[in-house]
């Protein structure tokens, strides 16, 4: 009986050794018994990031430009730029519409444009404090200022007739979303007779609309802010160029990274003499 119980312990201590002295299963050999006799050593891929730039630069892509303003960085300032590409692609893009604004070929200017800042890098160090790509686009309009108006042949942009074809296929929030309040509003008081108050109400009940609607009426209302801002400097006979102050709505983009408290100085980019009985 002894020896019985002596095997029989002998046995069970045999068989909890063999399961402890077992690799512990996968979750999937768990799940699927019959892999465990297939494992195999994991290797992990890593994902290749090639930064070469495109021979042509109309070819390059927002995300080329964050590529070459991180090289860039690094020749200048001996420091390495940590690219966010969401938020960075998003401001190149933002750069590529400003030029095409001003008929200007993106990917040439939006490169000029870097450069522009890059040289002058001690002068915007000293405005805004960093020299980040989220704060170069505050200086797109000194750079139009400086460079682009003191081109050879440059002349201001007509954009009268687009805004009156728009208007004609009833397109007025079209409008707003691309040329922004001020040049709006003009056009509807001059070229609409709608009486300044009219126009002042209208908007104030659209905008309110927008604010607490859809996904791509939200998107609207900050265009029509951000638009009002880049499509600065106006003439003084323009309307309602106190926007900031007559929509309160307005305050709520002030964070963001294209808002100004006051139109960029300077001389017009657009014919608005047209908009003006």
């Amino acid at each position: 009986m002894v020896k019985m119980s002596l095997k029989k312990t002998d046995s069970t201590v045999e068989m909890v050794t063999s399961i402890y002295s077992k690799p512990v299963p996968s979750q999937s050999e768990l799940s699927n018994p019959f892999a465990a006799n297939k494992r195999r050593k994991k290797t992990t891929l890593v994902e290749k990031n090639d930064k070469t730039l495109p021979d042509s630069i109309e070819n390059w892509s927002s995300k080329n430009f964050v590529d070459y303003f991180a090289e860039e960085y690094y020749k200048i300032f001996k420091g390495k730029y940590k690219i966010t590409y969401i938020s960075d692609n998003k401001l190149i893009n933002e750069i590529f519409d400003f030029m095409e604004e001003n008929q200007l070929p993106k990917q040439i200017w939006t490169k000029k444009f870097i450069d522009w800042c890059f040289l002058n890098n001690s002068v915007l160090l000293q405005s805004v404090g960093s020299f980040l790509l989220m704060n170069l686009r505050k200086f797109l309009n000194k750079f139009y200022q400086d460079v682009v108006l003191t081109s050879a042949n440059i002349s201001l942009i007509d954009i009268f007739n687009e805004v009156k074809d728009m208007d004609d296929k009833g397109r007025s929030k079209e409008i707003l979303a691309k040329y922004g309040i001020p040049i709006a509003a003009t056009y509807f008081i001059h070229q609409k007779d709608i009486s300044y108050d009219n126009v002042v109400a209208g908007l104030s009940k659209l905008f309110t609309k927008f604010e607490s609607g859809t996904v791509e009426e939200k998107k609207i209302l900050s265009d029509i802010f951000q638009k009002s801002i880049s499509r600065s400097p106006y003439i003084p006979e323009f309307a309602l160029l106190n926007w900031r102050d007559l929509f309160f709505l307005a305050k709520k983009f002030s964070k963001e990274s294209w808002w100004r408290e006051e139109d960029y100085p300077g001389e017009p980019r657009f014919k608005y003499d047209k908009f003006l009985k």
